[in-house]
């Protein structure tokens, strides 16, 4: 105590803090949660405002998580369109279970069959433009390029106009020229002969400027 009755009190306060692993586990737990509930909402088929209609197959979806991913969903819904008035998107052009796997990856960010279904699956999410989706399945397809799909590759990466992949599937047919009488014998290289003549120019220079 001081002269003039002063009190002076000392003391250390000590506070305890979660572990940066604690919160990360806590983070992930809550993100998993994030993901599984959203799974169940599109599974449970409730609450939807808008239907994606395949064939006889009316689907209950919901419009904000649809706009909130894929700037083509939101324009339907902005604008004076079918969709909008009807509260029905009409899908012709996209297989049943290719729609069925982007829904699921625009309601979890997540894919069940990228392996059988990527080359379809890149051009529904181009079509719908869903980015983290396009990147998803092009790593997909350039991680496993392959004699027997480097055709296929090369027409999915002009016909949408992606040049990472097309460049990519260009040289590994100028690095593995041994492969090339095997890809004339793929469906992909039947393909390339029928619609897209000017790959096969394409792939020939590059074989011819290797030599």
């Amino acid at each position: 105590m001081k002269a003039d009755n002063t009190l002076i009190i000392v003391c250390k306060i000590s506070t305890k803090f979660d572990s940066v692993d604690e919160l990360k586990n806590s983070k992930s737990a809550s993100a998993r949660n994030l993901t599984s509930d959203l799974a169940t909402l599109l599974a449970g088929e409730q609450f939807g405002d808008v239907s994606i209609k395949i064939g006889n197959r009316m689907i209950p979806v919901h419009k904000a998580i649809l706009a909130s991913r894929s700037t083509v969903f939101a324009a339907m819904f902005e604008s004076m369109m079918l969709e909008r008035i009807t509260n029905v998107v009409t899908i012709t052009d996209i297989k049943p279970s290719v729609v069925d796997e982007m829904l699921h990856y625009i309601y979890t960010d997540k894919v069940k069959n990228v392996n059988s279904l990527s080359f379809e699956l890149y051009a529904a999410a181009d079509m719908y433009d869903l980015q983290g989706l396009i990147a998803l399945c092009r790593m997909h397809i350039l991680a496993n390029l392959s004699a027997g799909n480097v055709a296929e590759t090369l027409i999915c990466g002009d016909l949408h106009k992606d040049s990472d992949m097309k460049s990519r599937a260009l040289l590994f047919l100028s690095e593995n020229r041994r492969a090339a009488v095997g890809v004339t014998k793929t469906a992909g290289w039947q393909r390339l002969l029928g619609s897209h003549p000017h790959l096969v120019t394409e792939a020939f220079e590059t074989l011819a400027n290797k030599v």
